[in-house]
């Protein structure tokens, strides 16, 4: 048998003991009725973003270009958040096993591979949520649309040679109970010691707020959210925006922004944990499925390192890589990570970077 080390089984036992939150804490879960939107303004008034989500005081946002924000005034009544700007913040790499020290964890060294990938676990606290350009409707009572969504995410994982533990499981009606309900999803996928964690979504917002040509396809980009109220921020910070500054070199554009928002949305469960919101109601699904699909390489490379067709290219399988000059390593439960050599790596991003042209619609 396979055993896991002793202070991971320890660490799950405590996670499983953790209480729910009270009733009142989830009112940050609550969603306006669809086609209203909050509109989050710079100091000068401009459009940084617009949400379904309820926006609050304190609230941070980055943006695209890597620009903080935090929210000082909302005018409830017509729904627009004012904001400061805070710092130009330069985006950095931090690796898996760095996040895993900090946490106290133990930080397992072992043999490199270019094969073997860890699992991931996907599920979606908003089941409902759907596309109304392909749906026919923004939400359906059961299984919507963002579960193809879900399902399109782990298989593009599956592809990279990642296990993925992909729970369909329903937390409806979609309310702002619905976090607390999935909250039973994620000990259960968090008692099976996956890598990372998502929750997949999608917003709420006009067309043009997700709209990304990427390649020359028309896609969705991509939008982290990271709970403020929980005793993982500072790694949630480091883990979301590591993760955008991969996609940021890998795929310029496609990771829109990063809203750092009131409540916990289970993070305080899994410091791996992340909410994407993939696309608007007011997007098409499959438009949705290819954003998602390319956030799956983003995962890849900051997990395992680049994918098996990369590092065919011209490289020894032993050689020692970087990926944007840090080390990624791999979690504990997989037990392998990816040394890669920067001036393979670099070369080869030289084109990534080469072949993509990013347009947003205007």
């Amino acid at each position: 048998m396979n055993k896991r080390p002793i202070l991971q089984a320890l660490i799950v036992l405590c996670l499983l003991g953790l209480p729910a939150p009270a009733a009142g804490e989830d009112l940050w879960g609550e969603f306006l009725p669809i086609d209203q939107y909050y509109t989050l303004l710079d100091p000068d008034g401009e459009v940084l973003m617009e949400t379904g989500r309820r926006i609050y005081l304190e609230d941070q946002y980055l943006t695209a270009d890597n620009r903080l924000y935090e929210v000082v005034e909302v005018d409830e009544e017509s729904r627009v958040a004012r904001t400061r700007f805070v710092e130009e913040v330069k985006l950095e790499v931090t690796p898996w096993n760095d996040l895993r020290r900090e946490l106290g964890l133990t930080v397992i060294e072992a043999a490199e591979s270019s094969k073997e990938r860890g699992t991931m676990a996907v599920y979606h606290t908003h089941n409902a949520e759907s596309y109304v350009p392909t749906d026919g409707t923004d939400s359906i009572y059961g299984k919507g649309g963002i579960h193809q969504v879900g399902a399109a995410f782990a298989e593009a994982l599956r592809e990279r040679g990642i296990t993925v533990d992909y729970s369909e499981q329903l937390h409806l009606p979609h309310d702002r109970g619905a976090y607390r309900r999935s909250r039973e999803t994620v000990l259960e996928l968090i008692a099976k010691e996956p890598d990372a964690i998502f929750d997949v979504h999608r917003d709420a917002a006009p067309r043009n707020a997700y709209a990304i040509q990427l390649e020359d396809e028309w896609m969705t980009s991509v939008q982290f959210v990271v709970g403020r109220q929980n005793q993982n921020l500072g790694v949630n910070r480091k883990y979301a925006q590591s993760l955008k500054k991969v996609a940021d070199d890998l795929y310029p554009g496609l990771v829109k922004g990063i809203y750092y928002g009131r409540g916990n949305y289970n993070q305080d469960l899994s410091p791996l944990s992340l909410l994407l919101e993939a696309g608007a109601h007011t997007n098409s699904r499959p438009a949705a499925e290819r954003g998602i699909s390319l956030f799956a390489e983003v995962v890849d490379y900051y997990f395992y390192g680049p994918s098996a067709e990369a590092a065919s290219r011209g490289h020894s399988s032993t050689a020692r890589r970087s990926i944007v000059g840090l080390l990624f390593f791999v979690s504990a439960g997989a037990g392998v990570f990816y040394v890669i050599n920067a001036g393979g790596f670099g070369a080869a991003l030289e084109r990534i970077r080469a072949r993509v042209k990013p347009r947003r619609r205007s």
